[in-house]
């Protein structure tokens, strides 16, 4: 069982029900757990974002279809997992994706394989423990936050938390 994790700054196969700003229910929950952090630091709920959570899939099938360039999940990470294979970054993702104007942005990246490393939990206790990713979570400027979420087969998994503020 590995995990890989980068950086500062989710879609199924199956359709769940969902809040705005996620796609199904786990990536519901993860939105749900980076509120609980937010608020144990002081922090406002970012509220979810439909067009943070279509820029943050897009990255997260971007690094599912180029194990190449990013890595396969739950292995070391062959590059900057925040880098795109088009060359965007999540500015300009969040930018192409229609959330404009936007004064501040920020991105986190989680990706795992294996029981035990592919849950909402697993994700936010390694971004807590992760000073760069804690930074960007408890960031009390941002509003908004849209989670990519993709858990292919149920083993692998990438998580993208995209956040921004108008």
């Amino acid at each position: 069982m590995t995990r890989r994790f980068t950086g500062i700054i989710a879609v199924s196969s199956a359709l769940l029900v969902a809040c705005s700003g996620s796609g199904n229910v786990p990536s519901n929950d993860l939105l749900d757990l980076i509120n609980v952090k937010r608020a144990a630091a002081g922090c406002a709920k970012v509220a979810g974002d439909e067009l943070l959570r279509v820029a943050a899939e897009r990255h997260a099938v971007d690094i599912r279809d180029h194990p190449g360039h990013f890595g396969a999940p739950g292995t070391p990470p062959l590059g900057d997992l925040h880098s795109g294979t088009d060359l965007s970054n999540p500015g300009t993702r969040i930018d192409a994706a229609g959330y404009s104007p936007k004064s501040r942005w920020g991105e986190v990246v989680y990706t795992a394989s294996g029981a035990g490393y592919n849950t909402a939990q697993a994700t936010i206790d390694w971004w807590m423990n992760s000073p760069p990713h804690k930074a960007t979570i408890e960031n009390c400027a941002f509003t908004d936050a849209g989670v990519g979420l993709l858990y292919p087969s149920r083993v692998k998994w990438i998580a993208v938390l995209d956040f921004a503020t108008h």
